[in-house]
Order: structure tokens, then C-alpha cells, then sequence
């Protein structure tokens, strides 16, 4: 036999509302219940239960829904006042467990529940809650009509496929799939051109001798949109073209929900809004447009930030700036930052105009002082370049300029003065979820830079690094995540004794192979001081387990080795290191303390190293 019902907010477990009776003429009859009195035994803390529910051990998920839910088990420690209590938590577990086995397609369920008296005089009743939960329901014809009930999708030229739905031919018949293919459908009505569609109800009729579900869908499109005039609000200081050339549409395309969407993530991304919401009207022109209306509230323009940083080979940094995101009202950004420490100190500015020549490509000017005193050498260096930073696509960015850098070098026990011309040129590929703490996709960075002997350059060579980060979560909530990186790095044209020592390859410290002094990997000259070289090779890889609240444990595994050839050589020996790190995370990203060791040290090498600053290591 076959008969519908209306599906209201997934309330599909109204099919066969008689069935509780049903299965109480099918199952043994409980016992007869005595209505509790003074004499009865029952003392102030109430009547204690055990509870057993048998009969599910071959319906998988069903089973442990089911445990979950069981009103009995949950408020097992709270034991109500009589027996006649007891009786109304089983049938209400009756209730719940039916509503769940049809959720999950089993629509001829039958729950029963039967109370015994206890093996021991005194001793706990014992509830038995029996399930059948019979065969899974599986979806037959799926259809999607318009209001009128007068034709399909295909009359309004739209492709919407069951399998797109999630209803696929011979699948369980869920309701949960059934609420999420409503809004996945009007989600599909919105993607071709239908911002204004939506869902006038939702039939499923159920064919008991079959034991299949048919669902059908009636829908109101609406009228086919294009994208018509953008109407801008909110933004006092931000000029109306910078915002309306953050939005990816073009004017008079057809409308899609998912371009929408990029738009509010494009005007977020800037840094510049507090909120951004976008919008279309509720009615289409009759030309077919279809009006947008963007509304934006705008952030402080201005901020000031500071950092700190410490560990055992590089002792304590500080990092402040100040940065200035509007600065003439078209979003030019001006930025000047410090640092100071033991190993280097600096100070950069950095003017940003964006959108030159073409939209999200971004030209930066940038000069600066450093002054770095490592074991390996002293510098001092002072530099200009210009850049182009362009956004190809929402993972892809590119960027290529020319730098002019002037610097003093001590190493080796020689003074030496350069002048560098260079060609940085680079290309990032990043889908990261997160700046400071990734926990899925990754991130890839190819830098190469030619170094010319020309505009009065003295020295040629061309250095290439390119490094990769994959971050892979081992549960639902990001909560455990296994980080891995790998980087590899050459320099060609001129021997590792002839490159300015600030430009040649390291490893070790904080931000490579930890566990060994900072640069201290690869190298060493009579003094055991390290010397850098012209190729690199190094690995990580961390087990992230937030473990407790807002803190974490992170084990993990460095290794590493720097060079004196253009190309690295696997058949030389890697230095390894191992460590326990210790996260605190804050609402700016985690705090990082590491403690690693290295596990091939060289007689030079110290036992430990330490370190402490914010966001992960890679």
C-alpha cells in the first residue's frame, strides 16, 4: 500500500504514527504494573533500574544513536520516584527510538519495553527495551516540480541531477538527506541564475510493499536574474570603486549565488572592514537585472601591533609596527615596522597601492636597514625594491620586481662590500585554512632570484628556493593534525665563498631544523663557526593534538643539512633532531614553546635548544 505525508523540517519519522501500538500487540505483554503505596519498599531516593536494549546488534549506526539517546541510560543516576515513572521514561525511549530508526530509513521499527522484577530481593529492576528494526527503506523517484505543480526543472532550463541532490537511485532513505537535498536544491536554483527561488513544500511517499520512498520537490524560481546596478553603503572613508572592483561579477551576467559569495570573502579579505554584506533585491527588473546591494562597516584604518620572541641560540626579540590601511581612500597601505634583537635588528617601510594596471595586482614599495650578528657573520645592508604582487586566483598569487641592496659583510675574518641588483620573481600556492594555525590544505613557495651583474651590480648568481607545508587533519573537529614541510634550495653561478655571506643557505634554529643553534647546520669552519653554503635541504613533521581546551601538545621530528655545492646530495647525512613542543591557543593563534634535541649532534652541538614565540613553526 502507498500513502504520502507532508515532510515539515525533516519530520519524517511521522510515517506510521500507529506502529507503537502495533508493536505492542506483537510483543509479550509487560507485566502487570502495581501503583507504588507506603508499603511497597520504595524508600525517598526512588526506584533503582538497570537498563538493557537488545535486538539492534546488526543496524550499525542505528545501535549507537539509539545507546545515545536512551532517556533511561541519561538519567540513570537520577532514579524516579515510582514505578509509574519508570514506565513513562520507557515508552517515551520507545517514542524517541522509533523517531530515530525512521530517520535513518528503518520505517518499520518496532520498539517494546518490558520491566522485570529483580533477581534479588531488594535489587534493582531490570528494564529491557527490545528493538526490530526491519529492513532499511531505500529512495526510488525523486522529482522537482514547479509551484504550480505544472512542470519539472528542464522547463525552466535548469540541470539538476538526483545524484547532485544527494538522493541518488537505491540509497537509504534518510531524512536527514532529504532536509540537506532541499537546501542543496535551492542552492543549485541560486547557481543558475534564480537568486530569488524558493521551496514551497516537500512530499515523501512511501511504498510499503516496495520498501522504497519517492520524494518530490515543488519549487518557485522565481524570474532568471542578471547582475543589474551595485548600490554601495556604509563605507565614510573607502572610495565606491575600490569596493565595487573587490566583487568578482561582471554587469549583466547571469546571477550565481556562489559569486555572491567570493564577493562578502573578497571585501573581508582586505583587512579594511569590520563587516561586509551583500545582498541582492528582492524582485527582478523587468530588463531582467537584477539590483545588488552592498553594505559595508569600515575598521579603524590605522593599528599598532608588537611581537615577541625568545630562544637559547637566539636569545630575545622584540617586533612592533605601525600600518595605516587607507591612507588616501583607495585603500593604499603604509606600513613601518621594527625589530630588535639579539641576532638582528631592522627597520622597513612599506607603501602599497593596489590595483595598478589591474585589479588585485598590487605594487609595493619597500626600503629598509638590517643589521644581523650571527656566529657566522656581521652585516649591515640597505635596500629598496619594487614589486608587483598580483592574485591569479583565490589559492594562486604571483610576484616579480627588481631590488637594489647595499650591504657591509664581516665574515671568515674578511670585510667585504657589496652591491647587488636583483630580479625576485615568485609564485605562492596556499590553501591553508589559516594564517597562524593551519589545520588542513597546504602551502607552496617557489622563489627565484636572478642577481645581475648590471646598474652597477658586482656579483652574478641566481638563487632558488622552493618550499612546501601540508597540513592533515586525523579528526572531524581539526582538533589533531598531522603537519609536514619540506624545502630545497640552490644557488648557481658563483661559489659559496664568493656569495655575500647574508645570502647563502642555513639551517637551524627556530624557523628550521630546531634542536641545533641557529645556522649551526652544515658547514663549519676551524673554529666550528658555520659558514652557510650554496644548497639546502630540510624536513619537519609535527603530530598537533590540542589536547586540553586551549592547549595543546605538538611531538615532532626535524631534519636537515646545508651544502657547500650547488645542489644538495642525498647520500650525505641529514642532522636530526627531535622535541616536544607546547601550544596555548589565543584568539591571534597559538603561542609556541619547543624543546628539541638533537639526536646526531657533532661534538660542537649543545645538548638542548628552547624556543618560544606565536603561531606554529610552519
Amino acid at each position: 500500500m502507498r500513502f504520502a505525508f507532508l515532510m515539515l523540517l525533516g519530520l519524517l519519522p511521522a510515517i506510521g504514527g500507529t506502529a507503537s501500538a502495533w508493536a505492542q500487540q506483537q510483543a509479550p505483554a509487560p507485566e502487570p504494573l502495581a501503583q507504588p503505596d507506603a508499603t511497597a519498599g520504595e524508600t525517598p531516593t526512588g526506584i533503582v533500574y538497570e537498563v538493557a536494549i537488545e535486538g539492534l546488534e546488526g543496524a550499525g549506526e542505528l545501535s549507537s544513536l539509539v545507546e545515545q539517546s536512551s532517556g533511561l541510560k541519561l538519567r540513570q543516576d537520577d532514579p524516579p520516584v515510582s514505578r509509574a515513572a519508570l514506565v513513562r521514561r520507557a515508552r517515551e525511549d520507545e517514542e524517541t527510538f522509533t523517531t530515530i530508526a525512521r530517520s535513518r530509513g528503518y520505517y518499520d521499527a518496532v520498539f517494546v519495553h518490558r520491566i522485570d522484577t529483580p533477581e534479588v530481593p531488594g535489587g534493582p529492576l531490570r528494564v529491557l527495551v527490545y528493538g526490530d528494526p526491519g529492513p532499511v527503506y531505500s529512495f526510488d523517484d525523486v522529482s522537482i516540480r514547479t509551484a504550480d505543480d505544472a512542470a519539472g526543472a528542464a522547463a525552466f532550463g535548469l540541470t539538476v541531477s538526483r545524484e547532485a541532490l544527494g538522493l541518488p537511485h537505491g540509497a537509504p532513505a534518510r531524512s536527514d538527506l532529504v532536509v540537506t537535498a532541499e537546501s542543496t536544491l535551492i542552492r543549485l536554483l541560486q547557481e543558475q541564475a534564480f537568486p530569488l527561488a524558493e521551496l514551497v513544500d516537500r512530499t515523501a511517499t512511501v511504498d510499503r510493499d516496495s520498501k522504497t520512498m519517492d520524494v518530490a520537490f515543488r519549487v518557485a524560481p522565481g524570474a532568471k536574474a542578471r547582475y543589474g546596478a551595485v548600490t554601495v553603503a556604509g563605507n565614510d572613508t573607502i572610495e565606491r570603486d575600490y569596493i565595487v572592483r573587490r566583487l568578482p561579477w561582471v554587469y549583466g551576467d547571469p546571477v550565481d549565488i556562489r559569486e555572491i559569495d567570493r564577493g562578502r570573502k573578497a571585501l573581508a579579505s582586505t583587512g579594511l572592514f569590520d563587516g561586509a554584506a551583500v545582498a541582492f533585491a528582492d524582485e527582478v527588473g523587468p530588463d531582467g537585472l537584477l539590483p545588488i546591494t552592498v553594505t559595508v562597516r569600515e575598521h579603524p584604518p590605522r593599528s599598532l601591533g608588537a611581537g615577541v620572541s625568545a630562544s637559547t641560540s637566539e636569545g630575545l626579540g622584540t617586533r612592533a609596527h605601525w600600518e595605516h590601511r587607507n591612507l588616501f581612500g583607495g585603500a593604499e597601505k603604509l606600513r613601518f615596522e621594527a625589530t630588535f634583537g639579539e641576532v638582528e635588528s631592522s627597520l622597513t617601510g612599506a607603501f602599497t597601492v593596489p590595483d595598478v594596471l589591474v585589479t588585485d595586482q598590487n605594487f609595493i614599495v619597500e626600503t629598509g636597514y638590517t643589521e644581523q650578528r650571527t656566529d657566522g657573520f656581521d652585516s649591515e645592508s640597505y635596500r629598496v625594491n619594487g614589486r608587483f604582487d598580483r592574485r591569479i586566483s583565490d589559492i594562486l598569487s604571483v610576484d616579480y620586481g627588481l631590488s637594489f641592496e647595499r650591504s657591509h659583510i664581516e665574515d671568515d675574518g674578511r670585510e667585504r662590500r657589496f652591491t647587488l641588483v636583483g630580479v625576485p620573481l615568485g609564485a605562492t600556492i596556499d590553501t591553508s585554512d589559516d594564517l597562524l594555525n593551519p589545520t588542513s590544505g597546504g602551502r607552496t613557495r617557489l622563489r627565484f632570484t636572478p642577481y645581475l651583474e648590471s646598474l652597477g651590480s658586482t656579483l652574478s648568481f641566481y638563487s632558488t628556493m622552493l618550499r612546501h607545508a601540508q597540513y592533515v587533519p586525523l579528526d572531524a573537529d581539526g582538533d589533531l593534525v598531522l603537519a609536514a614541510r619540506a624545502g630545497i634550495g640552490s644557488i648557481i653561478g658563483a661559489s659559496t665563498a664568493n656569495v655575500p655571506a647574508d645570502k647563502r643557505f642555513y639551517a637551524g634554529g627556530s624557523g628550521s631544523v630546531r634542536g641545533y643553534a641557529l645556522q649551526s647546520v652544515g658547514p663549519l669552519d676551524a673554529g666550528d663557526e658555520p659558514t652557510g653554503g650554496s644548497a639546502l635541504l630540510d624536513f619537519a613533521m609535527e603530530l598537533r593534538w590540542r589536547a586540553f581546551g586551549d592547549f595543546g601538545v605538538v611531538p615532532f621530528i626535524d631534519a636537515g643539512q646545508v651544502y657547500d655545492r650547488e645542489l644538495p646530495r642525498l647520500d650525505e647525512e641529514l642532522q636530526w633532531a627531535a622535541g616536544l613542543g607546547l601550544r596555548y591557543f589565543t584568539a591571534i593563534g597559538p603561542i609556541r614553546a619547543d624543546l628539541a634535541f638533537p639526536l646526531n649532534p657533532r661534538d660542537s652541538d649543545e645538548v638542548f635548544q628552547v624556543y618560544f614565540s606565536l603561531g606554529q613553526a610552519f
